[in-house]
């Protein structure tokens, strides 16, 4: 190696001249620092691909095989040497979806009274970022206080309200002003100031709510949307949220809308139009299209059972008021093997126990000794992490959570934990029908939810704001909507095993009628998401046109081919982007508009050090600035301060537009080169040359896939088994869902 070195890189990668930062001579050989491997890594995999040496450089293809050969076996011996995975522990979600399923409360709340979780490798589940303070711990104890309390519940049945309410009782000071007073109900027309909060029926208890609307459009021959908005609407001092939008249609018929919400007490709904004017003073006489509400049946709180299943599968037959020690000491035997995600000793109860048992000799309430038991039980070692044992291969039992957190977030239900006991998880016919049986389980959607959050960074969405001046067309509805193009574009992909080239360009999406109009594609009517088929010249198709990636890959007021770039190596070709040298200056978008981002980059790349990096970065940031910062075609940068004045306007309502407070700045240009020589126009080139070649995305999903998966980095080491895994998808067309079960049969999924 030291001959190769001065053979063909020590002329440019030595003192004095060290080209792109490396110099060879001060490079370290302590393989165990992250940085030291890291640029090995970065100069095997640039020999490797032929970057380097020079094309000018008399390299035989004998000597660099063999260089390769070497150097490969010294670093994936390093690698593999701290490849294990690190006792892992739950991080929030898990905690939450566990405690959920744990106790059969599916819609319980903690998540957010717990720290949030450090990422690592781009994921929030890996081991080695996941630590544990005290004061984490007593936050455990609040959190696990509130499962409890909603696990046993009240000790009499709360009363279920039934009650049918008209708007006219609520908004009795603004009829004929903002509202319209009709026989069977109230018109609204305002799309901003509205105040239609249902105050007839207040929550007086927490828990799920039952809501039925009846409303249709008015004045109106096109189908008009409601938004319905709940929580504490009407003092203001709690937390709202939008709880759905809907198509109302014309005629006398009315369509019913039905919801269920978890409040708090002091709960209520608002309802009000979308994108139909502003503020309304003569609604008596008006002749402005409007939604009629008619009754509004409320019911709550939704009591299926009593008591509460989760009480019942908790206590079973023991009745507080009369059990003993040992009927608490039997609940938690029977409770400890799902806590504990395996069989267990019949010692391994007795902390507990003995725990249990001081609480009642102090005299307290059977109820309360029970209680800490538990607790003691949902913060020990063996419930908050997952333990993985044996050198070699882990148990059966390891496998079932390991598949379970991976798929559904949580733990193993009574199957899994069954053909554990019975060491059959190791089959890889049983593995295989698990993961079909998981997929297919409604559970499935948290790792819709939690992969595409992570990957994607999609939980990013509201990291900023966009400024209104700039884009007015930025609303509630939009976002959810984009957030759920983005799911159901990734849930189509896995429910059908399609190629994971789809996740670069696809002539397809899923989509609603709001989404549709702001990516100009007609004849998308009504707001339920549905696959559409794109046209040939469509910009859209794949991840990367999405408007949720386009907005978490920007700021709130402009787009950084830069900052896009990186995304794109890192999360989609799986490239870690190196920090830039220390004493570069990061390059600033002028947000003046005066000057374009890629005028400034010509100035920054002239740099040696930068140019490597930026070379690779550069391409797919500027492919991408056809998009704004919410998702939007551009032909043009929108400005505040320059450029021409745009005398159009922005139409919040058929009947409302308002002038634009943006101005036309400077036109954009999306086009550039890749590395190896192909130039592109824009995205839609560029994406093509992406997906002509399928195995790059293969191997990037199945890395993060594992990593996912396992709750660990992966490395050079890891190298082999995921070349296995794309290899064998190769023949299912590399199928995505194909994909993760490969990831599941490898070798690696059942090791430590």
């Amino acid at each position: 190696m030291r001959n190769f070195f001065g053979q063909h890189c020590l002329d440019c990668h030595s003192d004095g001249t060290s080209e792109g930062g490396l110099d060879i001579n001060a490079l370290s050989e302590d393989l165990t620092d992250a940085e030291t491997m890291r640029r090995w890594v970065l100069i095997h995999d640039r020999v490797a691909s032929g970057e380097m040496p020079p094309d000018e450089d008399s390299l035989t293809d004998e000597a660099k095989n063999r260089f390769i050969d070497q150097l490969a076996g010294t670093l994936y011996d390093a690698d593999s040497a701290h490849r294990e995975v690190v006792l892992r522990r739950l991080n929030r979600v898990e905690y939450e979806n566990t405690l959920r399923d744990l106790f059969e409360l599916p819609h319980v709340d903690i998540k957010e009274m717990l720290p949030e979780d450090a990422k690592s490798h781009g994921f929030n589940n890996i081991g080695e970022a996941l630590s544990v303070s005290t004061e984490q711990m007593m936050v455990y104890l609040q959190a696990i206080d509130h499962v409890l309390d909603e696990a046993i519940g009240p000790p009499e049945r709360p009363e279920t309200r039934v009650k049918t309410l008209n708007l006219k009782e609520s908004a009795q000071r603004a009829l004929g002003k903002l509202f319209r007073d009709e026989p069977d109900g109230v018109v609204l027309f305002s799309s901003g100031y509205s105040p239609s909060q249902l105050k007839g029926f207040d929550t007086r208890v927490p828990g799920w709510y039952r809501f039925k609307i009846h409303a249709r459009a008015f004045q109106s021959d096109r189908p008009m949307t409601l938004r319905v908005y709940a929580g504490d609407v009407i003092g203001g001092r709690g937390e709202s949220w939008l709880a759905g939008y809907y198509d109302v249609a014309p005629g006398e018929a009315w369509t019913v809308i039905e919801l269920e919400q978890r409040l708090e007490p002091r709960g209520s709904i608002q309802v009000t139009t979308y994108r139909n004017g502003g503020h309304e003073t003569n609604a008596a006489e008006t002749d402005r299209s409007g939604i009629l509400i008619g009754d509004v049946q409320c019911e709550g709180p939704i009591i299926d059972a009593w008591p509460p299943p989760s009480r019942v599968k908790l206590l079973g037959d023991v009745d507080p008021d009369t059990a003993t020690a040992e009927d608490a000491v039997a609940i938690l035997k029977r409770f400890l093997p799902f806590a504990y995600r395996r069989t267990t000793e019949p010692q391994e109860v007795e902390p507990f126990a003995k725990l249990t048992r001081r609480v009642l000799d102090d005299g307290r309430p059977w109820t309360e000794a029970l209680r800490q038991g538990m607790k003691a039980i949902l913060i020990s070692p063996e419930f908050l992490f997952l333990e993985e044992p044996t050198r070699n291969q882990i148990s059966d039992f390891a496998i079932a959570s390991r598949l379970s957190y991976f798929l559904w977030k949580s733990m193993p239900d009574a199957e899994l934990l069954s053909l554990a006991a019975r060491g059959h998880l190791s089959r890889p016919d049983v593995l295989h029908a698990q993961v079909e049986r998981l997929l297919n389980d409604r559970r499935a959607e948290r790792f819709v939810e939690d992969f595409t959050g992570q990957w994607l960074d999609l939980y990013d969405i509201d990291f900023t704001e966009p400024d209104k001046h700039l884009f007015p067309e930025y609303d509630d509805i939009l976002r959810a909507s984009m957030l759920s193009e983005s799911r159901g574009f990734f849930r189509e992909i896995l429910a059908n095993n399609l190629n994971v080239g789809e996740f670069l360009d696809s002539d397809w999406t899923v989509l609603n009628s709001r989404l549709a109009e702001h990516y100009g594609l007609p004849d998308v009517e009504g707001l339920h998401d549905r696959r559409v088929k794109l046209s040939p010249d469509s910009p859209r198709g794949g991840v990367m046109t999405q408007a949720a990636v386009l907005k978490v890959t920007a700021n709130g007021t402009n787009t950084s081919p830069v900052l896009r770039g990186i995304w794109m190596r890192e999360n989609v070709f799986g490239e870690p982007v190196p920090p830039p040298p220390a004493g570069v200056p990061a390059v600033e978008p002028d947000i003046s508009g005066a000057t374009t981002l890629r005028e400034q980059l010509a100035k920054h790349s002239d740099s040696a050090s930068c140019a490597g990096c930026h070379d690779k970065i550069d391409p797919p940031g500027f492919a991408l600035e056809r998009f704004d910062p919410i998702g939007g075609w551009r032909d043009w940068y929108r400005s505040t301060t320059v450029g021409e004045p745009i005398k159009d306007r922005f139409a919040d309502s058929p009947i409302n537009k308002v002038r634009v407070r943006y101005r036309k700045g400077l036109p954009v240009d999306a086009s550039g080169v890749t590395p190896d020589g192909h130039a592109f126009e824009d995205f839609r080139e560029f994406k093509r040359i992406l997906a002509a070649d399928q195995e790059p995305m293969a191997y990037n999903l199945a890395e993060k896939l594992l990593a996912f998966g396992l709750g660990r980095t992966t490395g050079f080491s890891d190298r082999p088994t995921l070349q296995k895994i794309v290899a064998k998808t190769a023949d299912d067309n590399h199928g995505f869902r194909t994909l993760i079960h490969e990831v599941v049969q490898s070798d690696a999924f059942r090791k430590p």
